[in-house]
Formats: structure tokens, sequence, C-alpha cells
């Protein structure tokens, strides 16, 4: 995974953003002073799904969309642009504190996070391999 020490990661300043970009440097051996620049853009999108008689709602799904692009700090120019997405469920504990509530939502942030940054590496090294293959 030799390309992947070409290139370092770009992300917007939010806890979403970080947790991505720490996804990715487990999975591949990025580098801070690449030439090449992965550019990150996450979104999250969340969707109740059920609600008790109370209309306490006790489920939640997430989907987590990011879009990146792969380009040359230098000349600016794209190799490519892609979107990724992954989604979750978690359950919703009826508490005073809602700490439970909290715990399950960051776990579940966590594997999306896992499961985006997988996706955007196999993508990088597919394009890879095709821009390399005869």
């Amino acid at each position: 995974m030799v390309i992947f020490k070409n290139i370092d990661i770009q992300r917007a300043n939010n806890s979403l953003a970080f947790l991505i970009e720490e996804a990715l440097e487990e999975k591949a051996p990025f580098t801070e002073d690449a030439q090449n620049s992965l550019k990150i853009k996450p979104t999250i999108k969340n969707s109740y799904g059920v609600i008790t008689t109370e209309n306490e709602i006790t489920r939640y799904s997430v989907t987590l969309a990011v879009e990146y692009s792969l380009y040359n700090k230098e000349t600016k120019t794209i190799f490519f642009k892609n979107n990724v997405s992954a989604t979750s469920d978690y359950s919703a504990a009826v508490t005073l504190t809602g700490f439970a509530t909290e715990i399950a939502r960051r776990d579940t942030h966590e594997r999306l996070a896992d499961t985006v940054a997988e996706k955007m590496i196999t993508d990088i090294l597919i394009n890879n391999q095709l821009k390399y293959s005869p």
C-alpha cells in the first residue's frame, strides 16, 4: 500500500471528520508531508425509527455520507472524486441522564467512520490499479 505514503488527509474541523481520519490512518500509512491530498467532507443524517406510546424515540437510524477527492497539492489536479456512505442503527434508552443513548450514538458514529474509511481505501486502491494497469 505504498500509494498511501504519498497522500495526506485534509478534513473538516469536526468530530465526525476526525473519526474518519483516525479510521483511515489505522488502515493505511498516510503521510502528512505528501504531495497529494485526500480531502474529506462528511455529512450525517439521523432518522427516527420506533416511537413509543409515550411519544419517546427509542430507535435511530444514522447515515454517514462522505464526499471526497484525491488531488495534487501543487497543481490542484483532481485525480478522482467519489462519494461513499454507510448506515447503522442504535437503540436509545429512556433514562434520566441519557448517558447510555449518548454512548450508543458515539459507538455508531465510530462504526460508520470505520466502514466509510474501508470503502474509501478500497476505492483509492482500485482507482490506482486501473490507472497503472495495461
